[in-house]
């Protein structure tokens, strides 16, 4: 299936009636409601992106970024400022006919929009425009399938089908309009859907296969392939429950969104759906945070503080931390799903779903020993007023004052109080190589005064070697890149100069020229935010972790 889905939609002939019967039966299917899309403060000013955002990259240039198979960055400060780039209705690159570089852009976008499970940003992108083009028609109808609705979908699908449109494109859509017809109870027109899509070459031996037993066929669930698609889900959908415990492991992004938002399921897939899905960046942690309240209160209760379930640990110590009677018992769960999490890869996604938690809340002599974990969990989730209100409130957290300050594009500079913290354990060789030569590559590379003895101590060992480093090449194209002020090749070559694990698994070296490519077209906001990522691990916690 992955492979009719890349190579685009499909439009063939057939009748309108198994459609239409379609639609009168699917009333009863549960609406759709976006879990994995809220408002983030990247979409708001002042991290707009450039109107010539795809200057210096032409048609050829676009595809060879954005059709690759795994385009998302796992780092939340890359995703953000990735999606960004995918989102916006900047013009396509220059040197083509406009309407047709245009249409070539979009669909580039959508699929990589798709394979990033963002189904719903690709609503938002086809609710922008009203065009009647059949391809972009035809991705309406098969997202609103995907999202589970099927009526809206099916209808879209009713009419003749464009002959001119290439034959990938006729193939996925007599796939749908079967699709349609088996829903519709049509066994005989969803045979002849199959029938008619295998002549026009389609691959999606899945989708084949369980519309083959629809009409007299073996009625036997066909193999699962190694990449389980949405759509894949659906055509298995027809043949009865499934058992979705076995998909988790192979579902793409989109499925993992699918199963998390299914309340139909056990609470244990769709908690694991939400946590592989959130580690993608394809769901919200304000949308885990959802699923996790999903859990019984009585499976929290009954865990009492043993909290060891492989699969519900972090939800039930979330669900404890929202029922937290005290501060001290508050800290401690706090501390013991930020480890957790840590341990899981999804930290900071945690530490940003904690946020809100904290959002009412302000320091006291009764709150004093929640301070530092308020100031984690805010400066992850983005609210630097409720960051810097708790790191005032205690002497001991004035070191935090200079992360804040380094991750807020409004700040003018940097709280030295908060880096003579960093100098003194730098001289009392309390800081390590690596958290050393990171902390003064981020400062160095925003033009940040690095205090004296953080330089000398640096100095005096290695540069560590570990950390992602690009092919060779790259970082003088970046530099190249944002000299000229590109900013969606800048962007495009940062992801791929930080590599799969983002600015904390990168090279040092890596790490600044992104971070002053950024700075040096513009985008000085994504540049702060991708610094304090870099950061956030290796920053000194007093309380510890």
């Amino acid at each position: 299936m992955a492979a009719c889905l890349a190579g685009g939609l499909a439009a063939a002939l057939l009748a309108g009636g198994a459609v239409t019967r379609a639609v009168a039966q699917s009333a009863t299917e549960e609406p759709y409601a976006p879990v994995n899309r809220t408002v983030e403060s990247s979409d708001l000013a002042p991290v707009l992106l450039p109107v010539d955002l795809w200057r210096g990259l032409d048609a050829a240039g676009a595809a060879k970024w954005l059709t690759g198979p795994n385009p998302a960055p796992r780092s939340p400060a890359l995703h953000q400022l990735w999606r960004r780039l995918l989102l916006s209705t900047a013009p396509p690159p220059a040197g083509q006919d406009a309407a047709k570089a245009g249409d070539e852009l979009l669909q580039m976008r959508l699929q990589a929009l798709y394979r990033a499970g963002l189904l719903a940003d690709i609503a938002e992108v086809l609710g922008k425009g009203g065009s009647a083009d059949p391809t972009t028609r035809l991705w309406r109808a098969r997202v609103d399938i995907y999202l589970g609705a099927r009526e809206k979908g099916c209808q879209a699908l009713a009419g003749p089908v464009e002959p001119h449109l290439p034959q990938p494109l006729r193939a996925e859509k007599q796939l749908l309009l079967g699709y349609c017809a088996a829903v519709a109870g049509d066994t005989a027109a969803a045979a002849l859907s199959a029938s008619l899509a295998r002549e026009e070459g389609s691959t999606a031996d899945l989708a084949l296969s369980v519309l083959g037993t629809l009409d007299g066929g073996v009625a036997q669930r066909p193999p699962l392939p190694d990449g389980l698609s949405l759509l894949d889900y659906r055509f298995l959908e027809l043949q009865g429950p499934i058992e979705s415990a076995h998909v988790l492991k192979k579902a793409e992004p989109a499925l993992l969104v699918a199963l998390a938002q299914s309340s139909a399921l056990d609470v244990k897939v769709q908690v694991a759906a939400a946590e592989a899905a959130l580690r993608l960046n394809a769901i919200t942690p304000e949308a885990v945070a959802a699923v996790y309240r999903r859990l019984p209160e009585t499976a929290v209760r009954a865990a009492g503080d043993s909290f060891t379930d492989p699969v519900l640990q972090r939800a039930q110590l979330f669900r404890a931390v929202e029922g937290a009677q005290t501060a001290e018992r508050r800290v401690r769960l706090v501390r013991s799903l930020l480890g957790e999490a840590r341990r899981a890869g999804l930290r900071l996604q945690t530490a940003s779903m904690l946020a809100p938690l904290f959002a009412q809340l302000w320091p006291s002599a009764d709150t004093a020993t929640l301070a530092e974990a308020v100031v984690e969990t805010a400066l992850a989730g983005g609210d630097l007023d409720l960051a810097r209100r708790w790191a005032e409130s205690s002497a001991s957290l004035q070191h935090w004052l200079a992360l804040i300050d380094l991750a807020d594009p409004q700040s003018r500079q940097v709280r030295q109080s908060g880096l003579a913290y960093l100098d003194d354990l730098a001289a009392r060789g309390r800081l390590g190589a690596a958290q050393l030569h990171r902390v003064v590559t981020v400062l160095d590379a925003l033009d940040i005064t690095v205090p004296l003895r953080l330089w000398e101590a640096a100095g005096r060992i290695a540069q560590p070697s570990g950390g992602h480093l690009p092919e060779t090449g790259v970082l003088g194209e970046l530099a190249q890149a944002s000299q000229q002020k590109e900013a969606g090749r800048t962007i495009l070559l940062v992801i791929r100069a930080l590599g799969p694990d983002g600015p904390e698994g990168a090279n040092p070296l890596a790490l600044g020229d992104s971070i002053r490519a950024l700075k040096r077209t513009g985008l000085d906001a994504d540049a702060r935010r991708l610094a304090a990522e870099a950061l956030y691990g290796v920053w000194p916690r007093t309380s510890g972790n």
